[in-house]
């Protein structure tokens, strides 16, 4: 079975974007691919695990996710809430979502790191249906890959609110045309100069946070030194600065 969805299931439903969130300092990582990798990609790359967020990354790969890129429609998840209240700054990806529908991707209603409805054992896990998406071979969690279930998932949880992942198979090449989105006018400026001195064309643009953020000065400068040194050196593949393992 061919589960390549038809052009235009997310535009169809009023998206106009697709997100992905990501901590500052990984602007300029993800600049300079163009691109948001896969974990298997990371790994070719030269990233170690300590890259990955430390509460989500063997969840991911044991649930049977570790392939895709992963992206959501949620525009003020509870994570991206966390990691800024407790001062860590990060930003968000905005990819047109025209960029989005012309690879292969799956849907998900469910947090693939955090649910606890897991097929496994002999748990039966969320039902299958049209609305929550099927099991396919290695997965805990059901997802939506045909054209017809993401249609029927996207019709009942996007107008409540519900959380979507969007799993891209493989990798997504990001456009020109990607804006970078920042919830202080301190970290947009820190975009703009990293943007700038690799050369990447995207627009950033500074946004009111969706809770508060009380920015730390602590992790600034974290995040400064480790920008410094990813710029300086192409080939650095970071050192294992990483909100969830920040007490």
């Amino acid at each position: 079975m061919d589960f390549k969805t038809i052009m235009g299931v997310l535009s169809a439903n009023g998206v106009k974007s697709v997100q992905h969130y990501a901590p500052l300092h990984y602007l300029p990582f993800i600049g300079r691919s163009r691109s948001i990798l896969s974990k298997p990609s990371l790994d070719a790359a030269g990233f170690k695990s300590t890259h990955l967020r430390s509460m989500s990354r063997g969840q991911d790969v044991a649930r049977g996710f570790g392939s895709y890129a992963h992206m959501t429609l949620d525009r003020q998840p509870r994570i991206l809430n966390a990691k800024l209240e407790a001062g860590f700054p990060h930003f968000a990806l905005g990819v047109p979502v025209g960029s989005v529908e012309a690879v292969v991707f799956s849907l998900c209603r469910f947090n693939v790191a955090m649910t606890r409805y897991l097929k496994r054992g002999k748990k039966r896990g969320a039902p299958e249906s049209n609305t929550n998406g099927r099991y396919y071979l290695g997965h805990q969690i059901p997802i939506a890959r045909t054209t017809e279930d993401q249609m029927a998932m996207l019709a009942k949880h996007l107008p409540s609110g519900t959380m979507i992942e969007v799993l891209i198979h493989g990798d997504l090449a990001l456009p020109d045309d990607t804006n970078v989105i920042c919830y202080s006018e301190d970290d947009a400026r820190i975009a703009r100069t990293v943007l700038s001195q690799i050369g990447c064309p995207w627009k950033v643009a500074a946004s009111e946070p969706p809770g508060d953020y009380p920015r730390s000065e602590v992790h600034g400068k974290s995040i400064d030194d480790f920008i410094a040194q990813a710029i300086a050196d192409p080939d650095w593949r970071g050192n294992g600065l990483e909100f969830d393992r920040l007490r």
